[in-house]
């Protein structure tokens, strides 16, 4: 059975990934990954998540900078970030949000830059990839008071309940499993998923973070997504090759991809 798997939010340029790029990106296309979202944090490695894509077919890349790193940023940095986000190979901002567990930077900071990156991403017609963590109640507020700016977005690695699913859903995003979908203890999260609208739902890894199950506790991939993928079909109670499919097609249309395009150079 040939599939074909999309990997929607990978870090492939953090210092746990870059030194085995290549191999990586290897066992990838061998697991049917032909589609990797490789997602930007902040300045610097926005510009080394570019890069990356533009070196290997079948990538494709995000910037903007995490909420762990609003405290750095400053007036002007956006702008000089801005004709990387206008490269064709950029599909989206993000990873942006809010992130009140790690707390590494002021909450009223992080809130300032969420909004102002949800503006840039508005100027540049571009679709959001929002990173949210014990932040819900503020990050909802702040997307529906920019309700009016959004071209769409990813929920990345949504572990939320169904009533917060439903929130982000009204609001148009698309949401996004990670390895966390196939833990033991995750059937709360097993149940969102089942409840989820098939035609809004994606596949990543976040990798090298959230390993799935049968790898939990080692260095995660982009070839991990087919363990999540399997978990989702089976939730969904899809073959394999069907969910694979719809997540697929979904993923294009998320990032506002042709599928001639992402294959045409694999």
């Amino acid at each position: 059975m040939t599939i074909r798997l999309a990997d929607t939010h990978a870090h492939l340029d953090l210092p746990e990934l870059l030194p085995d790029q290549d191999a990586v990106l290897g066992r990838a296309r061998e697991t049917g990954v032909n589609l990797i979202i490789n997602v930007g944090i902040g300045l610097q490695n926005s510009r080394q998540v570019l890069a990356t894509a533009r070196k290997h077919p079948g990538l494709r890349a995000t910037v903007g900078v995490h909420p762990h790193a609003a405290q750095s940023l400053k007036d002007g940095d956006l702008e000089a970030l801005t004709p990387l986000a206008a490269d064709p190979l950029v599909v989206a901002i993000g990873e942006i949000g809010l992130d009140f567990y790690r707390r590494r930077s002021p909450e009223e900071t992080q809130k300032h830059w969420f909004r102002r990156q949800l503006a840039w991403a508005f100027e540049l017609k571009k679709i959001v990839v929002i990173h949210t963590r014990e932040a819900t109640p503020a990050t909802l507020e702040i997307l529906r008071d920019s309700r009016a700016w959004l071209h769409g977005g990813v929920m990345h690695c949504f572990g939320g309940s169904w009533p917060e699913a439903q929130a982000f859903l009204d609001l148009g995003f698309y949401l996004s499993f990670a390895g966390p979908l196939t833990y033991p203890k995750a059937q709360d999260l097993r149940d969102v998923a089942e409840k989820a609208p098939l035609d809004r739902i994606l596949l990543e890894t976040d990798c090298p973070y959230l390993t799935p199950q049968p790898w939990r506790g080692k260095r995660n991939e982009p070839a991990y997504v087919a363990a999540t993928a399997r978990q989702l079909a089976a939730v969904k109670q899809l073959s394999l090759e069907d969910l694979a499919r719809v997540t697929w097609e979904n993923s294009l249309r998320a990032f506002g991809l042709e599928e001639k395009d992402v294959l045409g150079d694999i």
